[in-house]
Formats: structure tokens, sequence, C-alpha cells
């Protein structure tokens, strides 16, 4: 699973907050990313929600837009209901960051990585260097005969040049459904009006094995609204 559950922007967080951990629980994943997590001095969002749903959790800072509150400070998560063997914090290209848990299943290794790559229209070129690194990441670890899940907000729709170098070396387990799984709609009330990336799918799970099933959520779980500005994809990805 993955999801940009953004930050603690808005007037509703503590609801949204509960409205996510309700949502994570009902999907049941083994693993979950999240961009746009917070920490502050006292808090972590990854903790509250592991502690919440029995999951272990890790938190890395990375760059992206500053909270409200300047005492939260923004990044990326993740989730598991299997222990860590190992986490790493990558830098890739351009200041940009990666997080990645390495999972021991029996005698084989599984690495999970979240990245959410630059959101700036004009920072194409960015991205497309930010998914360069990603990508030779990836293939470090597949060479060694590892299982390699990459789930994010890559802030590229389907198609875009940017997401060439990981899909060279990862397949997205969204080909092969029958409608767009848009993840950045303007449907959800959240959302500014006529951003660049309005109505495109952006959160991607990544996988060098087949998906068997794959899905939106995170739509009205808030009394009727989204928890985020962004719903969250759910894949089924085999993994031994």
């Amino acid at each position: 699973m993955t999801w940009n559950v953004w930050g603690r922007f808005g007037d509703r967080w503590l609801r949204r907050q509960r409205a996510i951990a309700e949502t994570v629980r009902a999907q049941r994943p083994d693993f979950v990313a999240l961009q746009e997590t917070w920490r502050s001095d006292d808090q972590a969002q990854p903790r509250l929600l592991g502690f919440e749903l029995g999951m272990t959790s890790v938190f890395a800072p990375s760059r992206m837009l500053r909270d409200p509150d300047p005492d939260v400070h923004l990044g990326l998560g993740i989730l598991s209901r299997f222990p860590l063997w190992h986490v790493e914090r990558h830098a890739l290209s351009t200041g940009t960051v990666a997080l990645r848990a390495e999972i021991r299943l029996g005698t084989e290794s599984l690495h999970f990585i979240t990245s959410c790559l630059d959101w700036e229209e004009d920072h194409q070129e960015q991205r497309f260097a930010q998914a360069t690194s990603l990508a030779e990441l990836v293939s470090e670890l597949k060479a060694r005969g590892d299982g390699v899940i990459v789930a994010g907000d890559l802030n590229a729709p389907p198609g875009g040049p940017e997401l060439e170098p990981l899909l060279a070396v990862l397949e997205d387990c969204w080909q092969r459904q029958s409608y767009d799984g848009i993840t950045y709609s303007s449907r959800n009330p959240y959302l500014g009006r006529g951003e660049w990336l309005e109505d495109h799918r952006i959160d991607y799970i990544l996988a060098n094995a087949d998906p068997v099933t794959s899905r939106l959520t995170g739509f009205d779980e808030d009394h009727g609204s989204p928890p985020s500005d962004h719903y969250a994809v759910v894949a089924d990805v085999p993994v031994a």
C-alpha cells in the first residue's frame, strides 16, 4: 500500500489521522509506504499509526512542502507487519531521498522502498534524475537476487518520460487494470483547482513481480470526505 497522507494540512488533521488509520486497518496491508507523513519533537505519525495497527514503523525526513507548524517536519515513512532487518535513507539526485526497509522472508530478502519525487511542473529533468538514481539502487538490489518494491508519489502521470528509468527495471502494478486509477483527482475537495497534475495517476507501486490485483482506497472514510488530498494505492503482489 502507498499513500501520500498530506501531513497536518487543513483544519481537521486529527480527524483525518483517525480516518487514515481506519482505512489502512481495513486493507490489512503487509507494508505501507507513506509520503508527506510527519514528525514533531514529541511524536511521529508513522509511530502513532504503527502502534495503533500493530506494525513496525520508520521515518526519514525528506524535501517536501513545509508544514504550517514550524516544529513539524514532513518526510517519508514505512509501516511493516514484519520485523525490519535493515533500514537506510538513500540520497537521490537533486536533494530528494528514498527510504528503504529490508525484510527477511525466510532465506530471501525483500526491499520495500518509498520516495516522493519533485512536484514542481518545471522539474521534469530533476524527476528524471531522481528516478534514474532510484532505478540504479533497484538494479543493485535485484542483482543480489532480492525482491524489490518501490511505492510512492512519483509526481508524474503514466507515460511521462520521468518514469522510464524505473519502468526499465520494475513493472507497474497498475498496468493490467481496465480503468485509469486516478489518485490526484479534481473530485477530491482538498485538491486545489488547476494544478498541473490534476486528474492523473501519480502514485505507484512498482515491483519485480506481477500483481494479482490492485485498487484505490481512501475516498470517503473521513465522515464522507477523503482523509488526504491523494487516494491510496493497494496492490497484492507475490513476493516469494
